[in-house]
């Protein structure tokens, strides 16, 4: 009776395997969005061509909310512009793909959330919202999943992190850190 209801348990259980094309899937939006900018069409990150992405922050601005001082002072200086962006787009292929290969999964995974949800004011703006919106939902939802399961212990490097060090917390000291794991 025992071995049965254990096996009841373990087959109700979702699998990490399962998590893997979640991980993917995420790992590429975020990896593939810096790529197109970062290298693939470097005019968009500079500021004398037409296809520069800084235009996207002016449309962006009556709908940042909380975000609306920080873009304000970002397009009232052009340096500082154009660094964020690139940055920004750094930051999405390190994130994109570090979350493909399962390295720091919930740490990348936390970053993708917040750029997720930074940018979920941008996804009602344009005439394809309605994708936007879809897909910024299924981006924030698919990223919090992810720093939520520790995704990247199966068919990634977290796997051999997770092996050799065990959980690692942000903080041991502190109990609420301690909560939060990097793989």
């Amino acid at each position: 009776m025992g071995k049965m209801a254990n096996k009841q348990v373990v087959d109700n259980l979702t699998r990490k395997e399962y998590l893997f094309p979640i991980r993917f899937a995420v790992g590429w939006m975020f990896f593939d969005g810096g790529i197109r900018k970062a290298i693939l069409k470097p005019a968009k990150l500079d500021p004398n061509s037409s296809s520069f992405v800084g235009g996207k922050l002016v449309n962006f601005l009556p709908h940042a909310g909380p975000f609306k001082d920080f873009l304000l002072m970002t397009l009232e200086n052009r340096t500082f512009d154009v660094t964020f962006l690139t940055i920004f787009s750094y930051v999405e292929i390190l994130v994109g793909l570090f979350l493909i290969i399962g390295f720091l999964t919930r740490l990348s995974a936390f970053g993708a959330a917040v750029m997720a949800i930074g940018m979920a004011p941008a996804y009602w703006l344009g005439s394809t919202c309605e994708d936007e919106w879809q897909i910024g939902s299924l981006l924030t939802a698919g990223a919090i999943v992810l720093m939520l399961t520790a995704a990247g212990r199966v068919w990634g490097v977290d796997y051999y992190l997770y092996k050799k060090f065990g959980d690692w917390s942000l903080s041991k000291k502190i109990p609420l850190l301690n909560l939060i794991k990097f793989w």
